[in-house]
């Protein structure tokens, strides 16, 4: 799914470009420093790959602006008002003195753990 998001956005000439980038700047590290091959590699010169890129993306401009696909009206949305919530807080039972012993009364205390030995 996320291949085809990536395609149909045209990416894919994004992912060429960067390609033909990295090779005309190998290229051009051939035979100068880096920091002048970087310099040259985006000055604006194309190669056979950056042009190919450039004609693709006009293409699929050119094919995007079909009438079929362009809108002649704006679609209205209308959402309708969420209903109120309304939460009542609970209703508070007070605890009365009286019933904390009761619920304590038939309870035993709970075990000890058994002594250690120190060996020591």
């Amino acid at each position: 799914m996320l291949l085809l998001c990536f395609l149909a956005a045209g990416a894919q000439w994004d992912l060429v470009q960067v390609f033909a980038w990295g090779r005309m700047m190998a290229g051009h590290a051939k035979t100068m420093p880096l920091s002048q091959a970087v310099t040259k590699t985006f000055d604006g010169e194309m190669c056979g790959i950056c042009r190919m890129v450039a004609n693709a993306r006009k293409q699929e401009r050119s094919r995007s602006d079909c009438p079929e696909m362009k809108m002649e009206a704006k679609v209205l949305l209308f959402f309708q008002a969420v209903p109120r919530v309304v939460v009542a807080p609970p209703r508070s039972t007070a605890w009365r003195p009286s019933e904390a012993a009761a619920v304590t009364a038939g309870r035993s205390a709970p075990p000890v753990p058994p002594p250690r030995v120190d060996l020591a």
